[in-house]
């Protein structure tokens, strides 16, 4: 065995123990009437499909679906004119507002969603400065909630590719009598798109199976389909349908990530 082989060894055996074998059992909890509770019969069948008929999964893949999409195109609109800057801006400073972008995602996820929950209510902190909210159970909160978490997984992206991108295309396009709107939308902007695919699909794939936020601040009125998952494995016990959509998303996610290497390929070509 080679050196590397001895040094990959401890890296492999933990990816075994805690991604491989995991995925495995939902794959079989998935495709069988396996009860890991009490380990009765095990035969092989597609009864966890029927999940997809029922009235609540259907409205929470389309809440995901509708809310997922717009909160991206809201990070989008809001991320690309923000990771244009920081990769444009001239000064000393410029790692300094990078790491201001990175410091929020370092504190726990849940206890953001909790203060937002708190601004939202109509008896807030806010009240001392005349302002006050009655957003909990609404689609704008979870919005709202779902833009400020996952804005820097798409702005980093972005920052990433126009940071490295080659300046003389942007000079030649002006010297070729090109203005700024067009310069923008023939050699920035299709540059700059591995970044955009980047930064879209990690923005949508968390919103898509959030379950805590649209808990907290919808009021527990809007289901998406992380919170069905979560009902499945934590209150009715049917782990079997639970394991069937988390399967079937780990395919979805698969996919992406595929698709994002494809774009990253596409695009050190182009830069």
């Amino acid at each position: 065995m080679s050196k590397l082989n001895k040094l990959a060894l401890p890296y492999f055996i933990w990816m075994t123990l805690l991604v491989l074998i995991p995925t495995i059992l939902i794959l079989i909890l998935s495709l069988s009437n396996l009860d890991i509770y009490t380990l009765g019969s095990f035969t092989f069948n597609l009864d966890a499909f029927s999940i997809f008929s029922r009235p609540e999964v259907q409205v929470a893949a389309k809440n995901s679906i509708r809310l997922s999409l717009a909160a991206t195109a809201i990070c989008f609109l809001i991320g690309y004119p923000v990771a244009y800057y920081l990769a444009n801006i001239k000064s000393s400073n410029k790692t300094f507002f990078v790491s201001l972008l990175i410091i929020p995602v370092w504190s726990n996820m849940l206890l953001r969603i909790i203060a937002w929950e708190k601004l939202f209510f109509p008896k807030s902190i806010l009240n001392m400065f005349g302002l006050s909210f009655d957003l909990i159970g609404t689609d704008t909160a979870i919005l709202i909630g779902m833009t400020s978490m996952y804005l820097p997984f798409m702005v980093l992206p972005i920052y990433s590719v126009l940071e490295k991108m080659d300046k003389s295309l942007i000079e030649a396009a002006k010297d070729l009598g090109a203005n700024n709107i067009k310069t923008f939308f023939k050699v920035i902007l299709p540059l700059s798109l591995t970044g955009v695919v980047s930064g879209t699909i990690m923005t949508f794939l968390p919103s898509m199976t959030a379950f805590a936020l649209p808990e907290r601040l919808s009021g527990g009125k809007t289901l998406l389909i992380g919170n069905i998952i979560e009902d499945y494995f934590m209150k009715t016990a049917n782990i079997n349908a639970g394991s069937l959509i988390s399967i079937i998303l780990m395919v979805i996610i698969i996919f992406l990530f595929i698709l994002i290497i494809k774009f990253d390929k596409e695009g050190e070509t182009l830069i």
